[in-house]
């Protein structure tokens, strides 16, 4: 399913109409989605409340919408969590990921890659991304942040998973 039509999707429902109204403080501010083994798992899409500096993560697939439990919200303190403006989302998903591949394979071509975690999120430095993290078989991570509008990738960046455990 695509982005779009699961947004349209959960703010069309029930469960999402009861919570915004008792919850009006709230945007869009980043949709998440993982595939391994050519495997992907629903969209979850997280609404920022304001007023109690929380996240509620909405899970749309196919045939249900699942309601997770309001959490705190990962960040540094003094960051601002940024709504997404979801007219700034011009590329499909399915485009996305194909820049995602091609790039890897122009630049890392010996990297296999064992799972994809995809954040749509509006980040201080570049504005509406997808945060695209491959995580390969040789124990590193690639990272790119692509542009939501045009495709461009603005960075990268090749990590090994040892370093993460070291720091």
């Amino acid at each position: 399913m695509e982005l779009n039509l699961a947004l349209k999707k959960l703010k069309e429902s029930k469960e999402f109409k009861e919570w915004n109204n008792k919850n009006q403080d709230n945007f869009f501010s980043y949709a998440f989605k993982m595939l391994e083994n050519s495997k992907s798992i629903p969209w979850q899409l997280g609404f920022y409340h304001k007023t109690t500096d929380k996240v509620m993560t909405f899970i749309v697939d196919e045939t249900e919408i699942k309601i997770q439990q309001e959490e705190e919200i990962f960040k540094k303190p003094d960051m601002e969590v940024k709504q997404i403006d979801i007219k700034k989302v011009k590329i499909s998903f399915e485009k996305i990921l194909k820049k995602a591949e091609e790039f890897k394979k122009e630049k890392y071509p010996k990297e296999l890659v064992s799972k994809t975690i995809a954040i749509l999120q509006n980040l201080e430095e570049y504005g509406t991304v997808w945060n695209i993290t491959y995580v390969t078989h040789s124990f590193k991570t690639l990272n790119m942040k692509i542009n939501s509008e045009n495709g461009k990738i603005l960075h990268h960046n090749l990590e090994s998973l040892m370093d993460f455990i070291k720091k």
